[in-house]
């Protein structure tokens, strides 16, 4: 097979990260060990924030469960913050490097498995039935192509989700989160009565917009068939109404004056920061969030949140309770392990990461399991992350198009979106050029 050609771009960046996690390094430390399997595993899970981040705290109790009872395992591990895993995995995959496991994100899914660089895992998953069928409805998607699953994976949290403050809207004549659009930029009115927003709204490091807001509107508006059609080249097209009526009610909410102005150049944290201060009434974001509001906020702001989703739209054909999440990312295996016993204890140890210990435990601390944890102990669990939580579980999960689309598409919708927000650009008009990168990804596929 010809591979192709894997992120250029970083080759250069290659020649300087390429560090202890290089086969040579592997080989080498592996051999000082004297134990009877070696795994090398890279990943973005760090022992300073057990306790803080309910996937981390999960994933790595798992793998301390492993090797404990497992003892004739050595795991040669290496925790990465975000985005030095990002630049040193596309390097170390641009070198035909990578370690025995490694995580994927659901975007990267598709040149890993074209470079050979992930490891079809059906075979190993069939001999585990159990546990590969504990896996919550989609959560697999992202890391299956043409019917191989290619990455396990870790936690499938909705990336739409509203934190609203209930005093706020209380205040302004409302006992719970509207039902409707009209009865929403009504409150919207009344709150900037009161000089607060509706919404604080961070947009600067682009993809905030289509990861909260544009999947989930458009899928109210348009249904999940329009999604897989325009997945599946099918015939839909991003200038249909329902796109474009997605992200004309964005655009109106920033017109009528309900969001931040500084939208485009403030980050998610400082949309979050805003909330805090009593400066907005709601933010959209997704059940990662449940936990920062729970473990940062002011007590009087963590003790009135409330968590919704947003309201139906008239005519619209989707699920008005779905929210866009699924899987992010995965837990993928080098292509050049063999099967065999080293095999069998990597499958064995993201059992123990991912399955079904794991995911009572992330759901008992705050976080959405992408394995089905069943009944938990929700003692703990602070009111606000339960509602998360229930409100995840109660939703239909539509795909997150940035983990779908072409990244050529992703692209002009993410810089696209911010001229609509900021009032230089139109929803048409961003309908036209995503149509456009649409039209020309379809003829060069």
């Amino acid at each position: 097979m010809k591979k192709r050609a894997f992120m250029l771009g970083m080759m250069t960046a290659a020649t300087t990260v390429l560090g202890a996690c290089g086969s040579e390094a592997n080989e080498g430390a592996a051999a000082e060990s004297g134990s009877t399997i070696t795994i090398t595993l890279m990943h973005r899970y760090q022992d300073s924030n057990i306790g803080k981040s309910p996937e981390d705290t999960a994933v790595l109790d798992g793998l301390k469960r492993f090797r404990a009872d497992y003892p004739n395992v050595e795991v040669i591990e290496e925790q990465l913050q975000n985005e030095d895993y990002s630049i040193k995995a596309q390097a170390l995959a641009a070198a035909d490097d990578m370690p025995d496991v490694f995580i994927v994100p659901g975007s990267w899914m598709t040149n890993f498995v074209d470079n050979e660089i992930a490891l079809p895992l059906n075979a190993e998953l069939d001999k585990r039935t159990e546990w590969r069928d504990g896996y919550r409805a989609g959560t697999l998607d992202a890391g299956t192509r043409e019917g191989q699953v290619y990455g396990i994976p870790i936690a499938a949290g909705p990336t739409h989700l509203i934190y609203y403050n209930a005093d706020m809207f209380a205040e302004a004549g409302y006992s719970q989160f509207p039902a409707t659009w009209q009865e929403l930029m009504d409150a919207g009115g009344k709150l900037a009565e009161k000089g607060v927003n509706l919404f604080s709204y961070g947009d600067k490091s682009k993809g905030y917009a289509m990861s909260s807001w544009i999947s989930a509107l458009t899928d109210r508006i348009s249904g999940p068939e329009w999604t897989e059609s325009i997945l599946t080249g099918g015939g839909a097209k991003f200038t249909d109404k329902g796109f474009v009526q997605a992200i004309g009610i964005m655009s109106d909410l920033a017109k009528a004056g309900y969001l931040n102005k500084d939208l485009n150049s403030v980050d998610s944290d400082t949309m979050v920061n805003y909330y805090f201060e009593g400066r907005s009434a709601a933010f959209v974001s997704g059940i990662w969030s449940a936990m920062n509001v729970v473990n940062n906020a002011p007590a009087e702001i963590t003790d009135a949140t409330r968590v919704a989703v947003f309201p139906g739209v008239d005519g619209g054909l989707g699920n008005p309770l779905s929210s866009s999440g699924g899987a992010g990312v995965y837990y993928s295996v080098n292509a050049g392990v063999q099967a065999g016993e080293k095999l069998d204890a990597i499958m064995t140890m993201l059992d123990y990461m991912t399955g079904s210990g794991s995911a009572k435990l992330m759901a008992e601390v705050g976080g959405f399991p992408a394995f089905d944890p069943g009944a938990f102990d929700t003692a703990k669990l602070h009111p606000v992350a339960l509602a998360a939580y229930e409100a995840s579980a109660a939703a239909d999960a539509t795909k997150i198009f940035d983990l779908w689309f072409d990244a050529s598409i992703v692209e002009v919708i993410n810089t696209g979106i911010q001229g609509v927000m900021a009032g230089s650009s139109t929803p048409e008009q961003l309908a036209q050029e995503t149509q456009k990168a649409y039209e020309t990804f379809l003829a060069n596929p």
